[in-house]
């Protein structure tokens, strides 16, 4: 049976809130106070430390400026230090976003054209993050979220960019918000080509081998064969050779009746 791999779709409408307050920031009445005189909208935000990971503050500063239409062009890892770069090809503005790791949190520092594109995506980046990963309504079924990286996008989750290796990856995530234990296996995994067609994921012993060069904890990060009990998730890697992919697939197998079901994703909306 093939199911909608992901009924909540909360961030979204994250991201559309987000997106009005960018909108409402740039009109013509929002040019006093303040943001008239060239200062931020909210300057408590400037210095706030946010309680998560460095690994989710480079996701989330990928998500904020993927809310805004830019396409990511550019992350450089330097240190504590991530820029991530984007491109806005509508509007026809380059804008950052840094993010500072530090033992109690990260901090956020956006650059841009201007301060209404500043504030947006700095206020964008706080919406997101006090978010996290948290889906509303809760959700009573199992859900599965696909991210396709590739490109400079790759160096979101890996010191390096991944094509040169002659891979992309695909991070899974698996909630298991229903009643049954579910069994996941790496490949049960498929990408779906821009032609429609399924593609067969690289074994886990020659992803490891690939990437064993650039990332020391690749084996950590790799999606394993594991089961999935009701209330439980788990996160992980599979890799594809370099193409261009819209999507992918994934059979969740019932633990007692063997019974699998596929959940289908669109990367561009998980």
């Amino acid at each position: 049976m093939r199911r909608n791999a992901d009924p909540t779709r909360q961030p979204r409408a994250l991201f559309l809130v987000a997106s009005c307050l960018a909108a409402a920031l740039t009109s013509s009445g929002c040019l006093t106070g303040p943001l008239s005189e060239g200062n931020a909208a909210q300057p408590h935000l400037d210095t706030k430390v946010f309680q998560i990971s460095c690994e989710d503050g480079r996701r989330y500063a990928a998500r904020t400026l993927k809310a805004r239409n830019y396409r990511i062009t550019s992350v450089d890892r330097s240190g504590a230090d991530t820029t991530v770069g984007g491109r806005n090809d509508t509007d026809k503005v380059t804008s950052r976003l840094t993010v500072t790791c530090g033992a109690d949190g990260v901090t956020v520092s956006p650059s841009g054209s201007n301060q209404w594109i500043i504030d947006g995506l700095r206020f964008g980046f706080y919406q997101i993050a006090d978010a996290g990963d948290r889906m509303w309504p809760p959700p009573k079924g199992p859900v599965v979220k696909m991210e396709l990286y590739s490109g400079p996008e790759a160096k979101i989750e890996f010191p390096s960019e991944l094509e040169p290796l002659g891979v992309v990856a695909v991070r899974v995530r698996v909630i298991n918000a229903g009643e049954r234990t579910l069994r996941i296996d790496p490949r049960r995994l498929r990408a779906v080509t821009e032609a429609g067609a399924p593609a067969v994921p690289l074994a886990s012993a020659d992803a490891e081998r690939k990437l064993a060069a650039i990332d020391p904890d690749i084996k950590s990060k790799l999606l394993k064969p594991t089961k999935v009990k009701q209330g439980e998730s788990v996160i992980g890697f599979v890799f594809f050779p370099v193409g261009s992919y819209t999507g992918g697939a994934l059979a969740l197998i019932d633990d007692q009746t063997g019974e699998a079901d596929d959940y289908d994703v669109n990367f561009a909306t998980s």
